[in-house]
């Protein structure tokens, strides 16, 4: 440029006007870069809010599932609240997913074929949340339980995991955008500082305004840019300017303030998902140890008594010690140590399971407590631990129940020499009742005369007889007739017996 035979002026003008070409290259690399930032920020956006939807619809799921769940121990025929939550949240879903699928739609963005096969699934909640509702208003927890185990689980977990991946996509897809949009802000800024020091070196002048009037803005937007690449959504790009290079840092600044808000909100429904795992960890928990304390109290109670137990809560006081007069019903099989000797162990087995199916329902059907079982025998209380009327006819109707029933149920086993029968014994009399056992192991018992005195005749019962002692005979009054005075070990002096005519 010195060598050229031209003045000054002319050079200093060519300068300017080199300069002044380098600011328009470099404006038109700006606006490059501002459009690709823009971009960027917009699909950041939309990623966002598409993780949302997807996390919406994962926790929407999760809720469903948990009150299905829930719904399994609530009383037969009738649809409580975990039921009706249940199918709220199903019928959301689906409303959920159809807006969502709308919405990416009207705003054409790409449609991932996924989101059809999420939505066809989740129309298929609504009728499996209507059959458990059918299925307990008809009664029963079994068929709710396989319900949920066949149907809603594998439906609400299928939309988890398909909600769940394609969430884990997107956000694979908007980190690397944001990588490439750090790189390309370095980028930007590496050419728009290399035609600064071009335009300065042609001219000092033009170069300083340039530097002035560029640089500065470019450097402030690539920090703001940079800082919320690595995650640093509240650092702000501060340009005076009036200019793109205004537009630019507000629309930077505009992203970081938004990107910062749905980091944060996507924090706290972190939190709030990790608060409701919490919650539900220990409600399940309790439900779990109120359904395993039900069951243990139906081993030995009847089907109503339980569950007024369970309804009373920690606080009840039915099954503490108490003394008072029962009717103890004592039955043992006859001839079958000789039987046990005789069979394989898996027919003895089945004949002890066979008597004691013939036997349940009857106990259960007479309002007897189961008090335990002793092999090849049983032990069933009335008015205890509940008062009932005339224990003593349950306990003989009962008896002869299972006389009658004995014989079909054993039939099939009874073979040669090999026979088996039934006696029972009767007595009614005071007995100590209480809880008996050990943190996590309580059996329900009666200690006393009665039932030492019903084992007794018991002993004493032929093959398909029943021995009633003189108190349970008084309370019953007539159709029993004298079986004769029997010498029974522990008991003081002859005992008069009785049995049905």
């Amino acid at each position: 440029m010195a060598r050229l035979a031209i003045s000054l002026r002319y050079k200093l003008l060519t300068a300017f006007l080199t300069g002044t070409g380098f600011v328009i290259v470099l404006a038109l690399l700006g606006l490059q870069t501002l459009q690709q930032a823009n971009e960027r920020t917009r699909q950041l956006i939309r990623d966002q809010q598409q993780i949302a939807a997807y996390n919406r619809i994962y926790q929407s799921a999760g809720d469903a599932l948990v009150f299905a769940m829930a719904s399994i121990s609530e009383a037969p025929g009738r649809m409580g609240l975990p039921l009706a939550q249940a199918l709220n949240e199903a019928n959301d879903l689906t409303v959920i997913v159809a807006r969502y699928a709308r919405q990416v739609d009207r705003q054409n963005l790409p449609r991932d074929p996924r989101l059809a096969a999420l939505q066809r699934t989740a129309e298929r909640l609504p009728p499996a949340a209507s059959a458990l509702a059918q299925a307990r208003q008809s009664g029963g927890t079994a068929g709710v339980a396989e319900l949920v185990e066949r149907q809603f689980t594998p439906i609400t977990l299928s939309i988890q995991r398909d909600a769940y991946t394609i969430a884990k996509d997107i956000e694979a897809r908007m980190n690397l955008r944001a990588q490439e949009t750090a790189q390309a802000s370095v980028r930007a800024r590496a050419l728009v500082i290399g035609a600064s020091v071009a335009a300065i070196l042609l001219s000092l002048l033009a170069g300083y305004a340039i530097s002035s009037s560029v640089l500065w803005p470019v450097k402030q937007i690539g920090k703001a840019v940079s800082s919320a690449a690595s995650g640093n959504f509240r650092a702000r790009a501060s340009v005076p300017n009036r200019d793109e290079f205004g537009g630019l840092a507000r629309n930077v600044n505009s992203m970081s303030r938004e990107l910062g808000a749905l980091y944060d909100e996507v924090n706290a429904q972190k939190e709030e998902l990790q608060s409701w795992n919490s919650q539900l960890e220990r409600k399940v928990a309790q439900q779990i140890a109120e359904l395993e304390r039900t069951n243990r109290l139906r081993r030995f109670l009847p089907e109503p008594v339980a569950q007024m137990i369970v309804e009373a809560g920690s606080g009840s006081t039915l099954l503490n010690s108490l003394r008072r007069t029962v009717t103890v019903l004592f039955a043992d099989l006859r001839g079958f140590t000789a039987f046990a000797s005789a069979v394989a162990p898996e027919q003895v087995i089945a004949a002890l399971n066979a008597f004691h199916r013939a036997a349940g329902p009857l106990i259960e059907q007479a309002g007897g407590t189961l008090e335990r079982f002793l092999g090849d025998g049983l032990l069933v209380l009335f008015s205890a631990p509940l008062p009932c009327d005339d224990p003593a006819g349950r306990a003989l109707t009962l008896a002869q129940q299972m006389q009658a029933a004995f014989p079909a149920a054993v039939q099939p086993f009874q073979t040669g020499n090999s026979r088996i029968g039934l006696g029972i014994g009767i007595a009614t009399g005071e007995a100590t009742l209480g809880q008996i056992g050990f943190e996590g192991r309580l059996d329900y018992a009666a200690i006393g005369a009665a039932p030492n005195l019903a084992a007794r005749l018991c002993e004493q019962a032929q093959s398909g007889q029943i021995l009633l002692c003189e108190a349970t005979a008084l309370a019953i009054g007539a159709g029993l007739q004298k079986a004769g005075r029997f010498e029974l070990k522990g008991i003081p002096g002859p005992a008069m017996a009785y049995e049905p005519v």
